[in-house]
């Protein structure tokens, strides 16, 4: 009797640890433990960057080709080493994917109204690849004519 109750036992932690084994279930990644505070997207021909707050989400776009300055504040997230920032609003879109391991980042500004409320800025799209953020000089380049 002994032997057939520790048999049914082992059975029951067996069928009941490789069911918690098949359990869907994602882990949470790891937090973003990199002392970065501010994070800055360039554009590689000198077109603009963004810099922004990894806390507060605040964040200030310089567009060089069309000579205008905005802040405002957006939505950040982080997924392990991934930072992503997002900016909605009715006069413009703001989007950034950056991964700080590998130092690089895209940003995408999409403007239908002038931010800066001065109404003299036509709308514009701009998609900006930074491929080493360690070197950005955070001005803009000379317009080549």
């Amino acid at each position: 009797m002994r032997k057939a109750t520790l048999v049914l036992a082992m059975m029951v932690m067996l069928v009941s640890v490789s069911a918690l084994a098949q359990r869907k279930g994602r882990t949470k990644g790891l937090a973003l433990t990199v002392p970065v505070t501010n994070l800055c997207v360039e554009d590689q021909q000198g077109g603009g960057y963004i810099i922004f707050n990894l806390q507060s989400g605040e964040f200030k776009c310089i567009t060089c080709e069309y000579d205008i300055a905005w802040s405002g504040t957006g939505e950040v997230k982080i997924d392990g080493f991934n930072v992503y920032l997002s900016a909605i609003t009715p006069g413009y879109y703001i989007f950034i994917s950056a991964n700080v391991w590998d130092k690089q980042g895209k940003a995408v500004v999409e403007v239908f109204e002038d931010p800066t409320g001065a109404g003299t800025v036509k709308p514009f799209q701009e998609y900006w690849t930074d491929l080493n953020m360690d070197d950005n000089k955070m001005t803009c380049a000379p317009v080549k004519q």
